[in-house]
């Protein structure tokens, strides 16, 4: 009926616009009028219901049946069941319909403690697809009642997560530290706190908020049908942050000294900063944080050593306490002055050398290590007096050294060598 209602104010509003024009016509004509509004009426509810039918049918929804005017000195001693609908809708509505959609009640206005089977009302709350209730099923369910009686339970504070690193959280406090709890005498004997369940998971700031109160027994399990007055305390919570963070770098302490002739020529660590956390005045104040002592005494080649941290007290890092240091060790360069004696090659026959050869000074630049092992045997110096005849001859002298090591300078480059005859 609701739908030729709407339908049948849809066509008066469409007439109302040729009412006008038309009134001559429909005064001359008026049996026609009539008749010609009629079927386009009828012609008009035909579409509509062709295009977008009624259907009846059981909707898949179970629905919460909700107690009303439940007496006071009473209580529901099980959970009511729930129900369904059979429901008359337009087809594109059907699927949309949800719980929301309704409301599933029954009344208890002056039951006493007893076991009943009672009516349930259900009401549409929507108008969408001209919905309408064709059954509850079922149409009546069980309801017990019982005595209410109540007690006095403690409050406690259930928290779950917790701040992050570096923040420290205070014990929990609620405004209530009991409540009364209300119900049948069956449930009421579970019944043994009242749990404000509060999550301070990644908080880094006090808390301070209502927090909704559940009835729980012993192992901490909900227990339905009863209710806590009051429903709601209000909660705090203190979180501070106590330790602070930030990367430094890293600083290796390198003790001793490499062999003679070598040098230390470049220290790296790796990772090269670490993240340290203390207090908000050590935070600050740090640039650095350095390792345990890596020894390089004697050291001949690179020391690479795995050591801990030199953490403060009342400091930790965060992660790995353990770094590697690579210090690399190379020979230091250097030069040194030897006395080398001179000799003669390629001396002809019959020819002597007059007087004896003076030493040359041989300035030689290499590694250290190696200057310091030379002796006068691992160098020489020599003239060639190749195809050299008796006389006066200024020749130049030439050194030899073993590979590595380089002559800076010789002194006398050139020696004056009287050959006479024997």
């Amino acid at each position: 009926m609701e739908q030729i209602r709407n339908l049948f104010r849809e066509v008066l509003t469409l007439l109302a616009g040729l009412l006008r024009p038309a009134a001559r016509s429909v005064r001359e004509n008026g049996g026609l009028a009539v008749l010609s509004i009629v079927l386009a009426f009828g012609l008009w509810i035909f579409v509509t219901d062709a295009e977008n039918p009624e259907r009846t049918r059981v909707l898949p929804i179970r629905l919460e049946v909700k107690p009303v005017n439940l007496p006071a000195d009473v209580a529901i001693a099980a959970d009511l069941r729930a129900v369904q609908v059979r429901v008359r809708v337009e087809e594109n509505v059907f699927n949309s319909l949800r719980a929301s959609d309704f409301e599933a009640t029954v009344d208890l206005d002056n039951l006493a403690v007893g076991e009943y089977e009672w009516p349930v009302d259900v009401r549409t709350l929507t108008t969408r697809g001209n919905l309408r209730i064709e059954e509850v099923l079922p149409e009546k369910i069980d309801v017990s009642l019982a005595q209410l009686v109540s007690k006095v339970v403690p409050v406690m504070v259930e928290v779950t997560g917790a701040p992050p690193t570096g923040f420290s959280m205070a014990t929990p406090e609620s405004e209530d530290t009991t409540v009364v709890v209300a119900g049948p005498q069956a449930k009421i004997d579970l019944v043994t706190k009242a749990v404000a369940a509060l999550d301070v998971n990644g908080r880094t700031e006090s808390v301070e908020q209502a927090v909704r109160l559940e009835p729980r027994d012993q192992r901490g399990v909900l227990v339905e049908s009863v209710f806590l007055e009051p429903s709601l305390t209000r909660v705090s919570v203190e979180i501070e942050q106590k330790e602070f963070s930030r990367a430094l770098v890293i600083s290796p302490q390198v003790v001793g000294a490499p062999a003679p002739g070598y040098n230390v020529v470049s220290v790296s660590v790796s990772p090269t900063t670490i993240i340290v956390s203390g207090s908000q005045s050590f935070v600050e104040e740090a640039v650095a944080i350095r390792t345990q002592p890596i020894d390089v005494d004697g050291a001949e080649e690179d020391v690479v050593r795995t050591v801990s941290l030199d953490v403060a007290p009342g400091t930790k890092v965060i992660g790995n306490v353990n770094v590697t240091v690579t210090v690399k060790i190379a020979a230091a360069l250097g030069q040194l002055v030897f006395a080398v004696p001179v000799s003669v090659t390629g001396l002809g026959d019959g020819l002597s050398v007059a007087g004896a050869l003076s030493s040359v000074q041989v300035t030689l630049f290499g590694p250290l290590p190696e200057l310091l092992h030379l002796n006068p045997n691992d160098i020489t110096a020599s003239v060639d007096l190749n195809d050299k005849s008796a006389g006066t001859h200024r020749v130049k002298v030439k050194v030899m050294t073993p590979d590595g090591v380089e002559v800076r300078s010789t002194s006398p480059q050139e020696m004056e060598i009287t050959l006479e005859n024997r």
